[in-house]
């Protein structure tokens, strides 16, 4: 089995994808189907965020679904669909579906993808998730997190507030979330520190990027915020009590 190796953090040299992949794959091509930088980096934050990964036969294949389907978050999604294309299969269309919630009695719509099934994404699903198929924060999560990865992280899961920024953690435990917080505090270290705290909300725990970070986060991800995901860094005109969507 071949995957390549992860990058290091401050590293962002751009390397070509491969060629999409054919429906039908032997072993010895799925091993030689591999994650490059900078998808490498990119991953990292799409697990933090909507992103999944699933096993299936030896092997793991990442999930992606966007539930809004605003113009913004659909341009969004088929930017990271695209980024994708060369590990679906090549007659692969995103799938859409509706369903009704029977608590709140209204229909929601959603648009997802799944790649094929392939050695590479075994690294992350072996970084990500437990024996019982559970999503947890690597431990080393601190080298692998980088400028562009939470730049993704952000576009999936942040919402401004009060000139700062929320990032759902909901799913991860307060062990996972502290992790997450001290990680960002460093990124960018040595040259500053980034104020981020956990907030204890009904849904779980969720950290908070203050607004004195807010134009150091900003300065380092703009680069590589898709256009129509700006507004999540940007300072909204908003009343004091008043949270974003995310």
């Amino acid at each position: 089995m071949s995957c390549s190796k992860i990058y290091n953090k401050h590293k962002n040299k751009l390397h070509t994808f491969p060629c999409s992949a054919p429906k039908r794959l032997t072993k010895i091509e799925r091993s030689n189907i591999k994650i490059n930088s900078p998808l490498d980096e990119i991953i990292i934050g799409l697990l933090l965020g909507d992103g999944h990964l699933q096993s299936r036969n030896g092997n793991s294949r990442f999930i992606y679904a966007q539930s809004s389907l605003r113009e913004n978050h659909l341009n969004y999604f088929y930017h990271v669909y695209s980024m994708f294309k060369p590990f679906l299969s090549k007659e692969f269309e995103a799938k859409s579906r509706s369903f009704l919630d029977n608590r709140t009695n209204k229909t929601y719509s959603s648009i997802s993808f799944a790649t094929l099934s392939l050695p590479c994404f075994n690294l992350y699903r072996s970084l990500f998730y437990n024996e019982k198929n559970k999503k947890f924060v690597p431990s080393n999560i601190n080298q692998l997190l980088t400028p562009r990865g939470l730049a993704y992280w952000i576009m999936d899961d942040g919402s401004l507030h009060n000139k700062g920024l929320h990032l759902s953690t909901y799913s991860f435990s307060y062990k996972d979330v502290i992790l997450l917080q001290n990680t960002i505090i460093n990124l960018f270290m040595p040259n500053f520190t980034v104020k981020c705290t956990i907030h204890n909300h009904q849904k779980g725990y969720r950290l908070y990027i203050w607004k004195e970070s807010m134009d150091l986060i900003r300065n380092q991800i703009y680069e590589y915020m898709h256009k129509d995901m700006l507004y999540k860094i940007k300072t909204p005109v908003i009343g004091p009590n008043a949270e974003c969507d995310a």
